[in-house]
């Protein structure tokens, strides 16, 4: 796909932040239609996700991931549209290689690291007003955890899909980071695989990160022209109220008991979408729209996300 929002990463992917879609409820509030802002994880709608997801383990079905999963294997450079690892081609590179830097996202629990791991704080891209924070700023962090944007990084969470591996995902993209996957598979299938958890993560020695941004990625509202627009609430809250010439796509019908849809599912949910033409997600929960842009990413579309209000 040639398009000027191509990530130097070769991540197709557009996202557009901006404040949010509905008033009269909390700043930040995972669980509700409402909010103004982006008030750190809690506004990833991660309360849905805890709620909805209890495993996840593999991308779609004929998606690329395997591709992903033996070129991270064989130590290649990773493109794009290959954007998952399986639990066994990490466990290969960490006992072997160990080219792959894996990080986790996410509220840790006890023993939640993979050996080895680092922690994402994923948390604190967040400005004090809940906007992102500026690339330089981002990368400040991330260079701090030990992060160079040439590492290339598995990102993993508690399940393969939920709010925070995928907006993890696009932060990297924002970033223009060179290599990032996600990490397939439950728990229970990673330690299947040979990983073992532990309760503290690793500990890297800072670095710069020098950070080749895509600021394309953050575009206020005004800017929208006649991109397709895709509201990933409930029914119910879509019902509610949605901007003119939306179409409603529940993030549920995304999501497969082993992680994204099956393909098949995936062309029914977005039956209504042109794939040559751009798609915005829009919505007050950065997790659950990020869920349905990394769908689209998956089946080959130009998506972004807008946190509207």
């Amino acid at each position: 796909m040639q398009t000027e929002g191509r990530l130097s990463s070769k991540i197709v992917a557009v996202i557009v932040v901006v404040a949010s879609l509905t008033g009269g409820a909390s700043a930040g509030c995972s669980a509700c239609g409402g909010g103004s802002t982006w008030m750190g994880g809690s506004s990833m709608g991660i309360s849905w996700a805890e709620q909805t997801l209890e495993t996840g383990t593999t991308t779609s079905a004929g998606s690329s991931s395997s591709a992903g999963t033996s070129a991270a294997a064989d130590g290649e450079e990773v493109d794009g549209s290959a954007s998952a690892i399986s639990p066994e081609a990490l466990f290969i590179d960490q006992n072997g290689e160990r080219r792959l830097v894996a990080a986790f996202v996410g509220v840790p629990g006890e023993a939640s690291y993979i050996e080895g791991s680092i922690h994402l704080p994923l948390d604190q891209v967040f400005a004090e007003d809940g906007g992102i924070k500026s690339p330089a700023e981002i990368a400040a962090i991330f260079g701090a955890a030990g992060i160079a944007e040439t590492d290339p990084l598995v990102i993993y969470g508690d399940s393969f899909v939920n709010g925070y591996d995928t907006f993890a995902f696009w932060v990297m993209s924002y970033l223009g980071h060179e290599e990032v996957l996600l990490l397939e598979g439950t728990r229970a299938d990673r330690e299947a695989a040979g990983l073992e958890f532990v309760s503290a993560p690793a500990v890297r020695a800072a670095v710069a990160y020098n950070s080749t941004p895509n600021l394309g990625l953050l575009t206020v509202e005004s800017e929208l022209a006649d991109e397709q627009l895709v509201d990933p609430r409930t029914p119910a809250e879509f019902s509610a109220g949605h901007l003119d010439g939306a179409i409603n796509v529940d993030s549920t019908t995304v999501i497969g008991i082993d992680g994204l849809a099956s393909d098949s599912a995936l062309a029914q949910a977005f039956r209504g979408l042109e794939k040559d033409e751009p798609v915005v997600v829009y919505s007050s929960r950065g997790g659950v729209a990020s869920i349905v842009w990394y769908a689209l990413f998956d089946q080959g579309f130009v998506p972004s996300i807008m946190i509207v209000g």
